[in-house]
């Protein structure tokens, strides 16, 4: 196994899950940042970037010999040094179809484009611009009409787990990783995901209003909505209330 140090970005469940592998496969993991907890499996983790940059900064033994640097739905630019520490390349999983979206929004703007494929992807990070390097693989599983956010997400997050283990054995066997362009897609900023929310309340086309319902349905975020003065209401359809009530039963069980 030519891989053995690596530093661990991560945030959301399956990252967890993704360090319990990476430790079960005999991976030393040197350095951990999640978005929560202090400790995961033992390990000390960080919340935020700014010691890991001084640990680089300083040549730290404490980083020292990194094969790879994983950046599983971490949240934050990954910059310069940390993109030439790792032997082996620093690595993005992004729960996305790359080329076509990229950074946030894309469970949103897949559902919105009436999609019958989503996927996600494992890429190269090579410099600071997000969800830009050459990508390893793409990984595409069938989406129905019926979709919402918060069901996309599942599913994806399921698919990222596979192709995180596929990308690692791939590294560990392959003396050359082919990999693709990643020219073009779109990038969806904040404030154009707040936009993208909005239904107008002049609209009658309820095609386009359930659409939007759907995708941006993803508890416990503000999802479709009208204004009405200077205030928000969320909008929920019938399908919206039954998939609802299907999880609290499920709950329940």
């Amino acid at each position: 196994m030519k891989i053995k140090n690596i530093v661990f970005l991560g945030r959301k469940p399956l990252a967890y899950e993704a360090i319990k592998y990476l430790l079960c496969e005999g991976y030393t993991i040197k350095y951990v940042i999640l978005d929560s907890l202090r400790y995961c499996y033992g390990i000390p983790v960080e919340t935020n970037d700014k010691t890991l940059y001084s640990l680089i900064s300083k040549k730290s033994q404490k980083i020292a010999n990194i094969d790879l640097v994983v950046s599983y739905l971490y949240w934050r630019r990954i910059k310069q040094p940390l993109i030439d520490l790792p032997r082996y390349g620093c690595i993005n999983f992004h729960p996305a179809p790359l080329p076509d979206y990229k950074g946030r929004a894309g469970y949103n703007t897949a559902i919105l484009d009436g999609r019958k494929k989503y996927g996600v992807s494992a890429h190269y990070i090579t410099d600071e611009r997000f969800d830009a390097g050459p990508i390893i693989k793409v990984t595409e599983f069938p989406i129905d009409e019926n979709e919402n956010a918060y069901t996309l997400e599942e599913k994806s997050q399921k698919q990222l787990f596979l192709l995180f283990k596929d990308t690692l054995e791939k590294l560990n066997l392959e003396s050359k990783i082919n990999t693709i362009k990643n020219k073009g897609g779109i990038y969806v900023s904040s404030d154009q995901l707040e936009k993208m929310k909005k239904v107008d309340l002049k609209t009658k086309k309820t095609n386009i209003i359930n659409k939007k319902i759907r995708a941006f349905f993803f508890p416990p975020y503000s999802g479709a909505y009208i204004k009405i003065k200077d205030e928000k209401f969320t909008l929920v359809n019938q399908e919206t209330l039954s998939f609802i009530n299907k999880k609290l039963n499920n709950a329940k069980k």
